[in-house]
């Protein structure tokens, strides 16, 4: 009976230690991203690859548009009927 009490208490130490260890490079990773994000002006640079990004997509619709046949035919929607009794 004593023995599995301490592994049990033995286990709950490990987990704790382990999830606080876990929590505390999760908070490091985070804080240098952040830093990192800031001293280097993200907010810029995501500004400008989200730009370059947009002007692509955009240049690559205009070049695909007269490819696409949009002369598509209009089928009438048929009504719906009640159900008989």
């Amino acid at each position: 009976m004593k023995t599995a009490n301490t592994f049990y208490w033995t286990f709950i130490d490990t987990l704790i230690y382990n999830l606080a260890t876990i929590a505390a490079i999760m908070v490091g990773l985070s804080q240098f991203l952040i830093r990192a994000f800031v001293d280097n002006n993200g907010a810029d640079k995501t500004r400008k690859v989200m730009q370059t990004v947009l002007r692509f997509v955009d240049t690559s619709v205009d070049k695909l548009m007269p490819l696409v046949d949009t002369d598509v035919p209009v089928v009438k929607v048929a009504q719906k009927k009640t159900k008989r009794r």
